[in-house]
């Protein structure tokens, strides 16, 4: 077994998934591995490859929480780090190639298949402006995705979950007033990921004059699931948050060829997620709403679409 590329992905913490693909196909293998420490990370390498037939590798690519910079990148989930000279010379190849997971997200949306994404929202369009991918995990991630006048595309990620918390009504002003008071500054991953689920559940308790007791983000949403009251109010008001920051997200980069939304937090809602309340929250930009209107809006559904998106950066490579 020869020209094969190593595929990993290491953006939820505690769990590393390896693949194996031929440069311009889709991934062939996928196996799922603990992943705690290095030697773990690199054990679980070294047992992949062994049980594939030990491939030639034409070159390796990883997907990761955080991002690169200066050919380092520091995996604040898992607790070590990932140097990628050092990751040529012990892989035999002279070509690896480390991305946020945001941006592998990003450079999936191009070879997705029709069933790997639903449409929520908005007209659809012929491929070609610039893309934009925007979800919840344990913070708030965003990708741009646009043509390289070459035929292909370059992603690149942002810090956009950073960006100020922006209410639009007078809970969410109510809501603001607490976070600041808590945080001194309020950006938008403080609502719109899995802890800041918990975080709106507080603050609406605060807002109803109890004392909020201790609430995990999956025992709020399975009092959502059930109906009750404030856990529901909470995945709303998160939705609607999110919906904001999606349409700005469209506003800023001039998304027209589409919105994809992703996160594992996103996944974990299931059927919480509510594609009306997320629609109406969108289309809501006064003087601009005819220009969102036209964007279409998905939420990515592919297994694994980390591994698929870095998978495209050995595309060249094809025969």
């Amino acid at each position: 077994m020869a020209g094969k590329v190593l595929l990993g992905d290491l953006s939820i913490g505690m769990v590393m998934k390896l693949a194996l693909a031929e440069p311009g196909r889709r991934p062939e293998v996928l196996s799922l591995y603990g992943c705690d420490s290095f030697d773990d990370c690199s054990g679980a390498i070294e047992a992949f490859l062994a049980d594939n037939g030990s491939p030639k590798l034409m070159g390796a690519a990883f997907s990761t929480s955080g991002w690169e910079v200066d050919g380092h990148i520091d995996l604040v989930h898992y607790g070590f780090s990932l140097d990628r000279s050092e990751l040529c010379r012990w892989l035999g190849t002279p070509r690896v190639t480390m991305v946020n997971d945001f941006v592998a997200k990003a450079l999936a949306i191009p070879v997705l298949e029709r069933d790997e994404r639903v449409k929520v929202c908005g007209d659809d369009v012929a491929p070609g402006p610039v893309v934009a991918v925007v979800g919840p995990t344990a913070g708030l991630g965003g990708a741009f995705l646009a043509p390289n006048g070459r035929g292909g595309w370059v992603a690149t990620h942002c810090e956009g979950g950073h960006a100020d918390f922006a209410p639009c009504n007078a809970l969410e002003v109510e809501i603001f007033k607490l976070m600041l008071a808590k945080y001194g500054h309020v950006s938008r991953e403080r609502a719109v990921s899995a802890p800041g689920l918990s975080e709106l559940w507080r603050c609406l308790a605060v807002i109803d004059g109890e004392t909020p007791e201790s609430m995990t983000v999956e025992e709020i949403m399975a009092q959502a699931f059930i109906g009750e009251a404030r856990a529901v109010t909470a995945v709303r008001v998160q939705t609607e948050l999110y919906a904001g920051v999606a349409s700005d997200f469209a506003l800023m980069t001039g998304a027209k060829g589409g919105v994809y939304l992703s996160g594992s937090h996103l996944t974990a809602l299931g059927s919480l997620f509510d594609h009306d309340v997320f629609t109406r929250r969108f289309y809501d930009k006064g003087r601009v709403a005819s220009y969102v209107r036209d964007i279409p809006v998905y939420q990515i559904v592919a297994d694994e679409a980390e591994i698929l998106g870095v998978s495209t950066l050995f595309d060249d490579l094809a025969e």
